[in-house]
């Protein structure tokens, strides 16, 4: 009877993950007469992460990145048209297509 009170591991993360968005102030608000609705993103689209949490996750990881972690042979390997985040093997992880993200992150590193 425990388990079913405890929180699995994968609704820990999306908790965490909806607080995240929260925080990181995505997050839209409806104020109505005599409540107010949070309206946040369902974490998982079937098997797939929601696109604006692998955005924010990306953003996040890309602010914190360090400055080693660029360029030829890091974690991150970016073109004006494409960055790609790599795990530490080698095998990429995300591809990043927005424009928008990529010049942050040249403009942050410069």
């Amino acid at each position: 009877m425990e388990e079913n009170i405890e929180k699995s591991a994968l609704e820990q993360l999306e908790d965490l993950l909806k607080a995240q968005w929260k925080k990181s102030g995505s997050a839209s608000i409806i104020a109505a007469r005599h409540s107010e609705f949070v309206i946040e993103p369902k974490v998982f689209i079937g098997n797939k992460l929601h696109p604006d949490i692998l955005k924010m996750l990306t953003l996040n990881y890309l602010a914190t990145a360090a400055v080693q972690d660029s360029g030829i042979g890091g974690n991150v390997e970016v073109t004006p048209d494409k960055l790609v985040i790599k795990n530490d093997a080698g095998k990429p992880m995300v591809a990043v297509r927005d424009k928008k993200i990529i010049q942050q992150y040249l403009s942050a590193q410069a």
